[in-house]
């Protein structure tokens, strides 16, 4: 599935967990620079523009939005944890959580893309950040499931914002039968398989390790309900862990669900991104591309801005 770049059918960048911190701005707005003097046809950002512990102010949210406007073609993003559950830390401001959900709507999904969307509010929902569009007989959409340990309580939000997220998961699936699609390619911010290995070494490696990541087993099932009826490519785009990594984790009743893919973005430190490629006619249908922004390599944070380490000096 890792290739190089190619002609495609549709190009777009995948981008997640940045800019972070005020310190990565520098970063992220290169990455825009070079994602802007690219052909792609549209950004998806799988959400946490910012880290839990950082201020969850209006103006903090418009300045992290006025910042992605900066991007020349349709910017899509799905709320991350931390754009909004993770508000209710104090250090983030102490905030009501759904509170900081309704302003998070109001300013980031207030407009549509100019990608041709629906959303999952049209038929009555509150959820207007559920999102779908088609494109080149791929069906593409973004799933609001949000990153949590269960350790901050919130589990009940975190269900409520789950439930919707399997309805809607559904609706993707039955319109991609309707317009007998080629693929689908979902994105969301919770990556339900942090531990990933072969079940069986996971199983001695890892006793009593979850397959699934604890409280996403209601969308786990779901999803793999769906594909089980499905069986063109599916990719799940995710955020989460700041690891980038393009691999199959999901097993159905031991076996390996072979039409399906996991692509996570890079995160936080790492300021890069993910060109997807999108071409019907070929049997993968999706193929993944690192783009690695020199300028964003050996990057050392200090207090008075960014330093280049001696090694990348050297490569450079």
């Amino acid at each position: 599935m890792l290739s190089g770049c190619q002609s495609m059918s549709t190009q777009f960048a995948l981008i997640g967990d940045n800019p972070y911190e005020d310190y990565n701005i520098p970063k992220y707005e290169l990455m825009i620079d070079d994602i802007n003097a690219r052909a792609v046809e549209w950004v998806i950002h799988v959400g946490d523009m910012k880290s839990g512990g950082s201020d969850c102010s209006d103006a903090s949210l418009e300045a992290i939005y006025a910042t992605n406007q900066q991007f020349e073609m349709p910017f899509v993003v799905t709320p991350g944890d931390n754009d909004w559950f993770d508000c209710a830390r104090e250090s983030a401001g102490g905030f009501d959580r759904l509170e900081r959900l309704r302003k998070l709507r109001q300013i980031f999904f207030s407009e549509d893309p100019e990608i041709g969307v629906w959303r999952q509010s049209d038929g009555g929902s509150e959820y207007v950040e559920n999102i779908m569009w088609v494109k080149d007989s791929v069906v593409f959409g973004t799933v609001h499931l949000v990153g949590i340990t269960g350790q901050e309580g919130g589990v009940d939000v975190h269900n409520d914002i789950m439930a919707a997220g399997v309805e809607w998961l559904q609706q993707i699936f039955k319109e991609a039968e309707r317009v007998e699609a080629k693929g689908i390619f979902l994105a969301t911010q919770a990556d339900l398989f942090p531990l990933t290995a072969e079940p069986h070494l996971l199983g001695l490696l890892c006793r009593g390790c979850p397959k699934v990541r604890p409280f996403y087993e209601l969308f786990h099932d779901a999803l793999i309900s769906q594909l089980r009826n499905f069986d063109k490519p599916v990719v799940l785009a995710v955020g989460d862990t700041h690891i980038f990594r393009v691999d199959k984790p999901l097993y159905d009743e031991g076996q390996l669900v072979e039409h399906f893919t996991r692509v996570e973005t890079f995160g936080a430190e790492q300021v890069h991104w993910v060109r997807v490629s999108v071409d019907p006619k070929t049997r993968e249908v999706f193929s993944f591309h690192q783009e690695i922004i020199p300028s964003n390599r050996g990057l050392k944070r200090t207090k008075t801005g960014f330093t280049r380490d001696h090694a990348a000096k050297k490569e450079k």
